[in-house]
């Protein structure tokens, strides 16, 4: 009796040693399949007998607080425009709406009123005006500001500021352009003080598309300024400065 009752005790052993290896192996793959969809990547230690099986599984179990990202707000930059100028403490304000971005000169204006442009143009009920403007480079238009240069000192003068200037027709959420050689969009432009001089005279070069240009005289006696009659479309304008004889 007594050597079956031995024999029987080591197959209880066997079989429960059995269960519980199959137990543990189900519990791993258990973990394994929680941490595979819990989308976890990080590699556990094994120390203190842990094998990476029962590590893994035993982290898979562990709760975790969950990691919320916030996305940041876009900051917006808004690009201050150019559309003022300063005369003794006076500011004057361009008339006509656009993207005033050349910034080559402290200030620009368009100082005619709005409804002798509108009428200038024949503008019906709900058109408008949209002007843009922005510096020209040597290395983003070399030709126009060789061409002005050239004609600077063609008439004795010094180049300074350039820049570009278009004068549109807003209409129905749409810009469009404008031709028209008979209207006079009078503008004021500061002039950058390192290019003041105290008896010097301005004006300014304009030079349209096919290289026509014409020389516009300054129309005030500001000594900080220069006024001239800006044209319609697209063209280059660039700061002159006569030389002193």
């Amino acid at each position: 009796m007594g050597k079956r009752d031995n024999r029987t005790r080591r197959l209880l052993m066997k079989r429960q040693l059995l269960k519980r290896t199959i137990s543990t192996l189900l519990t791993i793959s258990s973990a394994l399949v929680l941490s595979m969809n819990s989308g976890l990547v990080t590699a556990y230690a094994t120390e203190g007998g842990l094998s990476a099986g029962e590590a893994a599984a035993q982290a898979a179990l562990e709760r975790t607080e969950p990691v919320t990202t916030v996305a940041e707000e876009e900051e917006v930059v808004e690009i201050p425009q150019n559309n003022t100028v300063v005369v003794n403490g006076n500011i004057t304000k361009s008339t006509l709406d656009g993207h005033y971005y050349a910034y080559s000169i402290p200030g620009l204006a368009v100082v005619s009123p709005l409804a002798d442009l509108q009428k200038q143009a024949n503008f019906m009920v709900l058109e408008y005006f949209f002007v843009s403007t922005w510096d020209l480079y040597k290395y983003t238009a070399p030709m126009a500001l060789e061409t002005m240069d050239t004609i600077a000192k063609a008439h004795e003068a010094e180049l300074g500021a350039t820049f570009q200037m278009t004068v549109s027709r807003y209409f129905s959420m749409k810009v469009y352009p404008l031709e028209n050689d008979e209207m006079q969009i009078t503008t004021k432009v500061m002039i950058p003080t390192a290019f003041m001089g105290e008896k010097n005279s301005y004006a300014v070069v304009y030079v349209k598309s096919g290289g026509a240009y014409e020389i516009l005289p300054d129309l005030d006696d500001e000594p900080t300024t220069i006024t001239f009659n800006a044209h319609a479309g697209t063209g280059a304008y660039g700061l002159i400065k006569y030389l002193e004889k």
